[in-house]
């Protein structure tokens, strides 16, 4: 495919758009002021306001945000389900949008005749779908089905038929929301990697997902939407990143549970020693990349190797420790403290913490502090890396959240090793458990 146009020109244009609904407390106050002209019987409710934007050809941008922050009116504008109430926008090419997969479906139709119909109301020849069938029927992968009525499908089936067909039918710009969230793992891989080939054709992808690895891998910006505004714009694990943030309500902080702890003098001394050490070997540039509520904040990160020497770098398979200064701006209840790890393509490889573990770390008084240290080993293959050090608290909605205290990113950067005198331990991207055996050896033509 060689699609028209220069490269990088922008496809998809945004400018302030904005879409405002009038809330009503009953119906009667509809016609009441449409009778009297009057504008008191509503109020206003924006669901997106000043939302700019530009994806030129071959990006993909992605969209991410909580539910009820305009997602949905955005994408329904740009594709025209929706008038803008104010700004305006702009689509160049040939567009198909996916707002809510498996819609749009003709229930006492087959499968084979949707993609005829589908394609006649799209404005493609008859003969473009007709050359395409063999193709979507392989993609979709439902067997029989397909001559049969859709309205004998379940949801995966028609999922699989309107993703294949949409896909099949090669836009220049596709609009996708969700597409990546339904369906068994081994249609979302098939999925994914066809995206990942319409891209790398030239296509422009507008892509809404909750689905945070989906944004990571596929989008080469990302935008954060929260109450109809964007909220952050940049980089995807950036957006991903503070999205993650803004998902659990700020914790009312009171006075710290006093947490029984033993503190003899000595282990005082030794924890004083261990915290003027991370500070004095701290990695954490000036002006470092963090983020968060600032409770409770990572003061100082230092590194060390196996002989307590400072170093960011490791042969694969040595432990390297990163020591943590947490300290508390005001009394913090259950803080935890975390540690991931970045490639430079800005995957995140790695994350855990003190929370996924099991650990529980005592309570902090404004002003307190602790030393947290995590030993890492280097399963990783020889790349370079950027670390990042964090701090939450516990959320009431999810077991698994946690509210971001503070977050400092971009450390490093970390460099991992080959030894060229060793056999090297494993080879892919990471190093996965795994256990080997072998039965003993058995003759040919002997008796089992």
């Amino acid at each position: 495919m060689n699609p028209a146009g220069a490269p990088g020109e922008v496809m998809i244009r945004a400018r302030n758009l904005g879409k405002r609904f009038k809330i009503y407390r009953k119906p009667t106050d509809r016609v009441i002021e449409w009778v009297t002209g009057r504008s008191d019987y509503h109020k206003d409710f924006w669901a997106v306001r000043g939302v700019s934007f530009e994806v030129r050809r071959g990006s993909c941008l992605g969209v991410i945000g909580a539910n009820g922050s305009g997602k949905s009116t955005l994408l329904k504008m740009i594709t025209g389900a929706l008038y803008p109430t104010e700004g305006d926008f702009r689509v160049t090419g040939r567009v198909l949008s996916l707002i809510e997969l498996g819609t749009g479906l003709h229930p006492l139709m087959t499968g084979r005749a949707n993609i005829i119909n589908a394609a006649r109301l799209l404005g493609f020849p008859v003969e473009y779908a007709r050359e395409r069938i063999q193709e979507i029927e392989a993609f979709a992968d439902i067997g029989e089905f397909f001559e049969r009525e859709v309205r004998v499908y379940s949801t995966g089936m028609r999922v699989r038929l309107a993703f294949a067909m949409f896909a099949c039918f090669r836009p220049e710009v596709f609009i996708v929301d969700e597409a990546l969230s339904v369906g068994d793992v081994f249609f979302q891989q098939k999925c994914a990697a066809r995206l990942r080939e319409m891209l790398d054709a030239g296509m422009t992808m507008l892509f809404v997902s909750h689905d945070q690895s989906a944004i990571l891998n596929l989008c080469d910006h990302a935008i954060q939407l929260e109450h109809g505004r964007i909220m952050y714009e940049g980089a995807p694990h950036e957006t991903i990143q503070r999205y993650s943030a803004s998902l659990q309500k700020r914790p009312k902080y009171g006075k710290a549970r006093q947490t029984p702890r033993p503190a003899p003098a000595a282990a005082a001394a030794d924890s004083g020693n261990a915290a003027d050490e991370v500070l004095s070997h701290s990695i954490i540039p000036e002006g470092a990349d963090r983020f968060g509520a600032q409770n409770a904040v990572v003061r100082a990160v230092r590194v060390t190797d196996a002989r307590g020497s400072d170093t960011l770098r490791g042969f694969m398979g040595e432990v390297l420790t990163v020591h943590a200064l947490i300290e508390a701006v005001t009394d913090v209840q259950e803080p935890g403290a975390g540690l991931h790890v970045v490639d430079r393509f800005s995957n995140i490889l790695f994350a855990c913490g003190t929370r996924s573990m099991g650990i529980r770390l005592p309570d902090l008084a404004a002003g307190e502090s602790i030393v947290v240290r995590f030993d890492l080993t280097l399963d990783l293959r020889p790349d370079t890396y950027t670390l990042g050090v964090g701090t939450s608290v516990p959320s009431a909605d999810s077991a698994e959240g946690g509210f971001v205290n503070d977050r400092v990113q971009n450390l490093g950067p970390l460099l991992v090793m080959q030894d060229r005198t060793r056999i090297r331990p494993f080879y892919g991207v990471a190093r996965l458990p795994l256990r080997i055996s072998a039965g003993t050896p058995l003759r040919c033509g002997a008796p089992a």
